[in-house]
């Protein structure tokens, strides 16, 4: 699985899914993408890029800078 999340041909289609369900798995569940606040935006990038160690300073950083892709991230969990 780890070798197919390298390849972004498969990627492209892997990380939406894992996000929409990190989303579904929140609190915010019910929160419609386009009314997330960016703190909910960080939170799934956090928790995709960090899996249980998720509130590590790398992955905390790496929701942080989620915000740069926000239009992308929206798109992604509207699925």
């Amino acid at each position: 699985m780890e070798e197919a999340l390298q390849g972004p041909g498969q990627n492209v289609f892997i990380a939406p899914v894992h996000l929409a369900q990190l989303k579904a798995e929140s609190e915010f569940a019910d929160v419609p993408a386009e009314e997330m606040t960016p703190a909910q935006y960080r939170e799934p990038a956090a928790r995709y890029n960090g899996g249980p160690y998720w509130q590590s300073d790398s992955a905390q950083a790496y929701g942080r800078g989620f915000d740069n892709n926000l239009d992308d991230a929206r798109n992604a969990l509207r699925r």
